[in-house]
């Protein structure tokens, strides 16, 4: 697999699992994820998903344009009800962060949809900030246990140690149920839960 081009191949990592797995991926740099992200969602809706990306408030329509730009037919998705783009409120708890939402899965659920392929704006190399991200995955993969979704957790680390990104990868794993790391030009490595 490699990370550069159309994005990371999602394919034999969710054909391995019997239940909706909650991923993560570890990118270089911000202009990685969009080409990460339309690779993702372009796997949900062969798969017959129904697909939600969050934004950070004021973003959304920039996210649109970079998923268009990757090859995800955006507009067209969300005029037919397939995609969804929403900015998050960025000061929910993460106790509650998923609440709003789970109605609107288990709807898309009812409607026919396989499952719900999930993912979110990147969570950059600052130390805080992936403090803070592991405490909102944790509630997010509580939230979403029995349900059929399938998650990806975007994170940026390419200016990091390696030894850090190490550390990273093994945080995330003990979580995730494979944990991506996709350096810009370079082989993706894929490493299963602990």
């Amino acid at each position: 697999m490699r990370a550069t081009g159309p994005g990371v191949d999602f394919e034999r990592v969710v054909a391995d699992h019997s239940t909706c797995p909650h991923m993560a991926i570890l990118l270089d740099t911000v202009d990685d994820v969009a080409p990460a992200l339309a690779s993702f969602y372009g796997l949900g809706l062969r798969r017959g998903g129904w697909l939600f990306h969050r934004s950070i408030p004021g973003r959304a329509g920039e996210d649109r344009r970079a998923l268009t730009a990757s090859g995800l037919e955006v507009a067209a998705l969300e005029e037919e009800g397939r995609l969804e783009v929403n900015e998050m409120p960025i000061t929910d708890p993460p106790e509650t962060w998923a609440d709003p939402w789970l109605p609107v899965i288990d709807e898309r659920l009812r409607d026919g949809y396989a499952a719900v392929w999930w993912s979110r704006f990147p969570i950059g190399p600052a130390e805080d900030h992936f403090r803070a991200a592991l405490r909102y995955d944790r509630y997010w993969d509580a939230a979403m246990a029995g349900r059929k979704a399938v998650s990806l957790c975007v994170y940026i680390v390419g200016d990091l140690p390696a030894s850090v990104r190490e550390e990273r990868i093994a945080e995330l794993r003990a979580m995730h149920d494979a944990t991506f790391s996709a350096p810009h030009d370079g082989e993706t490595s894929v490493t299963p839960r602990m």
